[in-house]
């Protein structure tokens, strides 16, 4: 047996790990199948949101979501370009073309901040700093870990996205 260091063999399980939530989702019909692209209010950004809204404030709405367990209010806050390109090139790394719509990209992204959040106490996390550089920001809020009771540092990613910010897939712990 090769030994490998083991920070080569986590990222090797990360990568086996993503790659099978991605299949797993795609083989349970994550959505629905044949359904076109939700273009209208299912995904439109949140109404309590503008173009003149600050990552800060779009993280808030995101927490809430998380808080209240709103799937549909999250999905709204997906960088759906972005992730649509990532899954893209995750997909062509194993030669496979992504059928991946809107819906379906959402849904995965924020399936994945529902699973992060879960760790955390509903209601005890709050926002404490923004980083903006350009068309990217970080958002750093500090939340109560449920499992330990200990506080704990969330990161968001957010991008502008047609002149809004929209939160990137993968909620962070520091």
């Amino acid at each position: 047996m090769v030994n490998r260091p083991i920070g080569c063999m986590y990222r090797s399980f990360l990568k086996i790990g993503s790659y099978f939530v991605v299949m797993s989702l795609i083989a349970c019909g994550c959505g629905r199948s044949g359904e076109s692209e939700k273009q209208g209010s299912e995904l439109a950004y949140p109404s309590s949101l503008s173009a003149a809204s600050t990552p800060s404030e779009v993280a808030e709405v995101l927490i809430k979501g998380l808080d209240e367990g709103d799937t549909a209010l999250l999905m709204r806050l997906v960088a759906i370009k972005a992730e649509r390109e990532a899954i893209d090139a995750i997909y062509r790394q194993y030669g496979r073309h992504s059928e991946f719509d809107a819906e379906k990209t959402a849904r995965l992204a924020a399936a994945g901040w529902g699973a992060t959040y879960a760790f955390f106490e509903a209601g005890a996390t709050v926002i404490t700093e923004e980083e903006v550089t350009g068309d990217t920001a970080t958002v750093y809020a500090q939340g109560m870990n449920a499992t330990s009771g200990q506080p704990q540092t969330l990161i968001i990613r957010l991008l502008r996205e047609e002149g809004l910010w929209k939160v990137r897939a993968g909620i962070h712990q520091e």
